[in-house]
């Protein structure tokens, strides 16, 4: 009755592990998602060890001839052991943040490779027929150490909805797994269940977790993909905005004086350069949206920030086509302190701003004012973005009849 048993447990677990492993494969097959390739491989192994089970009849421990099923036994079980944990390893990110997850996972790996070999020098130098309940429990209960270990390290420090679920089932696969331990070495019944009907119940209820977490990060994908769809067509209508606004520009810098023209085509270059920027990363999000929906998020932004600085750009060069001379000087300290209200007023640093009498007795030439300008927004922004200092100091003297802007 307990053959009977075990052999309808397994043929269902077999059963619904290949239903998911076409399942998964064909989602693999239309989303990419590496995540979903790694669990498939691990159902695929799941599927083989039971259909080798089901084909041989083969008892891991009281066989008493040397066969072909003796040899593949264990090597299956521990490839199917090697790639779950590689699938959860991927999923827990363990370079990033997670010494202890780390440290178990290749624990784990080594693990497996001195059970190998140490199945492979008894297929080779020994003439041992079938695996003994105590290597059996030594040896499982050593794998089960790292994952039990690398698992809780991973809940300690994982708070993803996604990550934790896997973890459950991680758990719950680990639990059941030291129930079949036990009771595989102690030949005894565990809620009413004995030796692989308990690991392959657990497999069953690991499967369930494994593919609702999955499912879960299929609906995070999507939403993810509208939401990169949404921001790709606002920033084209930006741009579409952007250039048109440059395109006016352009017509009126055309019917300025020679040296005018010149400052602003020094400007213009520098917006197309942005706008070549921006071409490239629309270009590269719209390549990755689907296989790499963070990395185009990324994109997203470094679009935005070349979005603001063409928007800057456009704003100097109208500041600099209605400049009037005789007020340059009183217009350029006010584009100063425009820049500081806009810079570094939000984070709450002090501009000091410092001006020679002199000043106002010499000429600025249409170069000082645009290097100027460029200049002074760079040391804002660096202000701002190292975060040292709660004061930019900007002393604008006259050197030689020449202005000159120093900075503190």
């Amino acid at each position: 009755m307990g053959n009977e048993n075990l052999h309808i447990i397994e043929w269902f677990v077999l059963g619904a592990s290949s239903i998911m492993l076409v399942y998964h494969t064909i989602l693999y097959l239309q989303q990419k998602d590496h995540y979903i390739l790694l669990y498939s491989n691990y159902l695929l192994s799941l599927v083989v060890y039971l259909v080798f089970r089901r084909l041989t009849h083969y008892d891991s421990f009281m066989n008493d001839t040397f066969s072909f099923a003796y040899v593949i036994d264990h090597p299956l079980i521990l490839y199917m052991l090697f790639s779950y944990v590689f699938f959860i390893s991927r999923v827990l990110e363990i370079n990033q943040n997670a010494a202890v997850v780390k440290f178990a996972v290749y624990g784990f790996y080594s693990s497996i490779a001195v059970l190998f070999f140490l199945h492979l020098y008894k297929i080779f130098f020994t003439d041992e027929t079938a695996m003994s309940r105590t290597y059996f429990l030594v040896s499982k209960l050593t794998l089960l150490f790292f994952a039990f270990l690398g698992l809780f390290g991973a809940l300690y420090i994982r708070k993803n909805i996604f990550v934790r679920i896997i973890i459950a089932g991680g758990l719950v696969y680990a639990f059941f797994s030291l129930l079949t331990i036990f009771s595989i070495f102690g030949e005894l019944r565990i809620l009413g269940l004995l030796e692989y009907d308990l690991y392959f119940i657990g497999c069953v209820l690991d499967i369930l977790l494994f593919s609702t977490a999955l499912g879960y990060r299929s609906y995070l994908i999507h939403q993810e993909k509208v939401e990169t769809q949404k921001l790709l067509m606002i920033e084209s209508e930006k741009n579409k905005t952007l250039l048109q606004q440059q395109h006016n520009i352009l017509q009126k810098e055309n019917a300025r004086e020679q040296a005018l023209a010149s400052m602003n085509k020094h400007l213009q270059e520098e917006v197309g350069a942005s706008l070549s920027s921006i071409h490239v990363f629309a270009d590269l999000s719209a390549n990755i949206m689907e296989t790499y929906p963070q990395k185009s998020k990324e994109y997203l932004l470094r679009i935005a920030s070349l979005g603001q600085n063409i928007m800057d750009d456009i704003g100097d060069i109208i500041w600099l086509a209605n400049l009037h001379h005789e007020n340059q000087h009183e217009a350029f300290l006010t584009r100063i302190k425009n820049y500081s209200h806009e810079i570094l007023v939000p984070k709450q640093i002090q501009m000091n701003l410092t001006v020679s009498e002199d000043y106002y007795k010499i000429p600025l030439s249409e170069e000082f004012l645009r290097s100027g300008i460029k200049n002074i927004k760079t040391e804002m922004k660096n202000a701002q973005n190292e975060n040292v200092t709660n004061e930019l100091i900007i002393r604008i003297e006259v050197q030689n009849n020449l202005p000159v802007i120093h900075y503190s």
